[in-house]
């Protein structure tokens, strides 16, 4: 038994080997070490790049959401149908930005739209893809209740 645990203390570290080993490595490969590690940065920074303008597309088009948000209220608050045209335009621009969550929201609005232009078939369109596609209970319940709504207050056409 004695000479097992002088065994065991004879043994390095096997963090100390491997430390050991890794320079080794790297003084006999140094150009590949360091082709290497440029290569690592590159990726990290093209990937906090990536993320960054990712970001701020985001916040781009939250502000763009908000706008036709306010237009719309603008349109309800004084009845002028350019604040509605205007509205409807971005919606269909923040739709088309494709933004997951902010774009359902912008086709519930642009329903909306629809609907008080009097493009009641698109209205119906626009909150089926709603009701379809959102994975939000929330705004799924919001486009069924429009829905609900069109149909009840729209006569179907003969």
């Amino acid at each position: 038994m004695a000479k097992k645990k002088k065994e065991e203390i004879k043994k390095p570290d096997i963090l100390i080997t491997a430390i050991e080993s890794a320079v080794a490595y790297a003084k006999n490969n140094l150009r590949s070490c360091i082709i290497g590690a440029i290569i690592v940065l590159a990726a990290a920074l093209s990937v906090y790049a990536y993320t960054f303008y990712d970001s701020r597309q985001e916040e781009k088009v939250q502000y763009m959401l908000a706008q036709g948000i306010q237009n719309f209220d603008a349109y309800i608050a004084s009845g002028k149908k350019d604040a509605l045209d205007n509205a409807e335009k971005i919606f269909k621009d923040v739709v088309n930005e494709k933004r997951g969550q902010l774009s359902i929201i912008a086709k519930l609005y642009l329903g909306k739209a629809s609907y008080a232009m009097g493009k009641n078939e698109e209205a119906k369109r626009l909150y089926g893809e709603v009701s379809a596609s959102s994975s939000n209970p929330a705004t799924r319940s919001l486009a069924e209740k429009a829905l609900e709504h069109l149909n009840k207050t729209i006569p179907k056409n003969p």
